[in-house]
């Protein structure tokens, strides 16, 4: 049997990748299938590991091979963000599920970028902008003026998923990449945004109900607003500025305002007047047949706008607390591959990998690296995004 040549790797790459996996040396070595001293003697450099061991690391770090190999850590990797998480979930020491859908975030913006500059495109952009001491009326129309959605056309959509879809895609036309990943427990996190241009992000979580999306999506479309104001969030890591929680309260005010306008809004919910009271079932209807939010955030705008009573509000969201009151449709073996891709990875990007692969920029390895499919089912993902009717459902 041949001798395992010991791999030249830097003790330095080894933690580095550990630590940015979220993971300490006891859970690492375990997805490693190794004793914890050894994992110690790899990182402190008594021993080092094989080039199969290495590439073992890659998988459970989730990084390529040649990351390993470099001659120190790569610096300047985290993003800005804000996370619109649950209630009492405490900020930083994100899980490794988390870590991995926010890097996967940040790699394939840095592969769209890549590929306009390739296909001789220019990225698009836009400049609008807020500022947290604006009247969120006012920076609600202009996010409606911005995605040039009406409110006659909300009312129309069919679903809530219908609803998302069209959300999505208004954001997504003005040069903002959208993606979803299932990855992380909703308790941990709602939405992510990754504020500065070019090519801005927004990651939603798809175990949230599409009401809840469609929210969080508004959320974080706010922050890039303000962000293009200069009032941006803390990075990822590190210490969080006072103004953090200020802004994360401004931009729900701007969400609601956009969501559900004074006037429009108003005027619907006087047709259920029960909805004002708490009733659940006036609740649902407005939420669902018509303006395509959760009860919860229909009762909250209800309260700031001075229709409804914060005590109603506060009974009912410790109800909600303890229960969902949406439920998913149900059906046996979830959506196709190629939905799932196209809600994953959003319909422009999927697009530029596929224009990049037809135009011999980006090789097949490329395409099922950038797309997290192989290659075969690349007919199947070109006929989902083709424009054609029933698209408007096609949300995960």
């Amino acid at each position: 049997m041949p001798r395992s040549i010991p791999a030249l790797v830097k003790p330095a790459l080894l933690i580095w990748a550990r630590e940015r996996a979220g993971l300490n040396v006891e859970a690492a070595a375990a997805k490693l299938q190794v004793e914890t001293d050894v994992l110690r003697g790899w990182e402190g450099g008594a021993e080092r590991p094989t080039i199969a061991q290495v590439r073992k690391m890659g998988e459970a770090y989730k990084r390529p091979l040649a990351v390993f190999f470099l001659q120190e850590p790569p610096r300047g990797f985290d993003a800005q963000r804000e996370f619109r998480r649950l209630a009492g979930i405490t900020p930083q020491n994100e899980s490794p599920e988390m870590r991995l859908a926010l890097r996967l975030a940040l790699f394939r913006r840095e592969a769209a970028r890549e590929l306009y500059e390739r296909l001789g495109e220019m990225i698009p952009g836009f400049d609008a902008r807020a500022n947290p001491d604006e009247s969120p009326d006012v920076v609600g129309q202009r996010i409606r003026d911005l995605l040039g959605i009406d409110w006659q056309t909300q009312l129309e959509w069919k679903t809530p998923y219908s609803a998302l879809t069209a959300w999505r895609s208004a954001i997504e036309r003005l040069g903002i990449l959208v993606f979803q990943s299932s990855e992380m427990s909703l308790s941990e996190m709602r939405g992510i945004s990754i504020p500065h241009g070019p090519l801005p992000v927004i990651l939603l979580n798809s175990t949230d109900s599409p009401h809840g999306r469609i929210f969080t999506l508004l959320h974080e479309f706010s922050h890039i607003l303000l962000t293009n104001g200069g009032h941006a969030t803390s990075a990822l890591e590190g210490r969080q500025k006072p103004e953090d929680q200020r802004l994360e309260r401004v931009s729900n005010q701007f969400a609601a305002a956009a969501l559900m306008p004074r006037q429009e809004f108003l005027r619907e919910a006087e047709r259920y007047p029960a909805a004002m009271e708490g009733d659940e079932d006036a609740l649902k209807a407005l939420a669902t047949r018509r303006i395509k939010a959760s009860p919860e955030a229909i009762l909250r705008r209800l309260v700031e706008l001075r229709r409804a009573s914060a005590t109603v509000y506060r009974r009912k969201r410790e109800a909600w607390k303890q229960r969902s009151w949406y439920a998913p449709p149900s059906g046996e073996g979830g959506p196709p591959l190629e939905r799932r891709v196209v809600a994953s990875a959003g319909r422009p990007f999927v697009s530029l990998v596929l224009d990049g692969y037809r135009r011999n920029v980006v090789s097949s390895s490329d395409v099922s690296d950038y797309l997290g499919m192989q290659l075969k089912y690349i007919d199947r993902v070109a006929r989902e995004i083709a424009p054609g009717p029933g698209r408007m459902e096609a949300a995960v």
